[in-house]
């Protein structure tokens, strides 16, 4: 118990000293792509052609799914896809993901589109390229979890009851080619899985399974999920990270913190920059630590580095973690620039 009160009481002291911000970022995308392919076009391809009807049909006979789920999944695919693209800063998007083509139905890839039906697509839409959702299947299971004892007052009087816990796991499996159309090669093909889990509470384990979101909703936020983690794939995207920096007892970072929170960065700045050299170490590496993160900010990730490093050496022991971040952040510039061509 001593231990544990001690440990509060040194985290309850350390999150005094610092505050947090909000960091926009832009992530660069899994692969590049050619800078050639700026417009693109998205078709569903997951409708069973009529010869493979007969057999999708018994497929989802034999496997319980519902007809025609995994049609509509698909759809929630493309929409996470399109929404995503839409916002992209990397490409310009002529549909909004309503072009259908016939393809197996299943989980397997169709033979690649012919080249001339490519060509006849992108020009209609004067596209450099034709991104298709090929396959398209999902699979959903319920299972429990282990019931969780807690403590409970009803009228004056304390009773232990169990909770018990229903988990929904949706899996979803997408399989995507990009046809490059001005240079008339498939530029990816791939097959990708996501799983996602919907968790419910109840008295019994009927209880809370009858408390779980129902599977055409969960179908929706799955679909939508996978088609966005395809856009993450190929688009850069913009992100949220949270920044740590220093408050402390000293005046000046106390007011410097007034007007981060203001969103003055320049006023703060001035305070930092005076007290990188302060006699007490311990305020010069908080003040340089905090213009690491200024820096960042401001887009000069070198100069972030730097100020970090400064940090570092007078004794700062965060700043070792956060110059791992910043040089991370550096590869992902070089490989953002050339994604975005700065």
């Amino acid at each position: 118990m001593r231990i544990q009160y001690i440990l509060s009481l040194f985290f309850l002291i350390s999150s005094c000293t610092t505050s947090s911000v909000l960091v926009s970022i832009q992530r660069p995308a899994d692969i590049t792509l050619s800078q050639d392919v700026k417009t693109v076009v998205v078709a569903n391809r997951t409708s069973p052609s009529r010869k493979n009807l007969a057999g999708n049909i018994i497929e989802g006979f034999v496997t319980g799914e519902g007809i025609g789920l995994d049609k509509k999944g698909s759809e929630y695919c493309i929409d996470g896809l399109v929404s995503l693209l839409d916002h992209s800063d990397r490409f310009n998007i002529k549909n909004i993901g309503e072009l259908e083509l016939k393809g197996t139905g299943t989980s397997s890839f169709s033979m690649p589109l012919k080249w001339k039906k490519v060509n006849k697509i992108c020009s209609s839409y004067n596209a450099d390229a034709l991104i298709v959702l090929e396959t398209f299947d999902s699979d959903s299971r319920v299972f429990f979890g282990k019931p969780i004892k807690r403590t409970i007052k009803r009228k004056g009087k304390k009773r232990v009851e169990l909770r018990y816990q229903a988990i929904l796991e949706m899996k979803i499996e997408s399989g995507w080619r990009i046809y490059d159309n001005n240079k008339q090669e498939i530029i990816d093909e791939n097959k990708f899985t996501e799983l996602k889990d919907f968790k419910a509470w109840g008295k019994s384990n009927e209880d809370a399974q009858r408390n779980l979101p129902i599977v055409m909703s969960a179908l929706k936020q799955s679909g939508d999920f996978a088609g966005v983690q395809f856009g993450k794939r190929i688009s850069p995207i913009w992100i949220k990270a949270r920044r740590i920096y220093y408050i402390g007892k000293d005046d000046s970072l106390k007011q410097a913190s007034k007007f981060v929170k203001n969103e003055d960065w320049d006023r703060a700045i001035e305070i930092w920059k005076d007290k990188v050299n302060s006699s007490d170490t311990k305020v010069a590496a908080r003040s340089s630590f905090n213009m690491a993160l200024a820096s960042e900010i401001k887009g000069f990730l070198d100069a972030s580095i730097d100020w970090a490093k400064k940090a570092k050496a007078l004794g700062d022991k965060r700043a070792n973690s956060y110059i791992s971040t910043l040089n991370k952040r550096k590869k992902d510039q070089i490989k953002l620039n050339k994604q975005l061509k700065k």
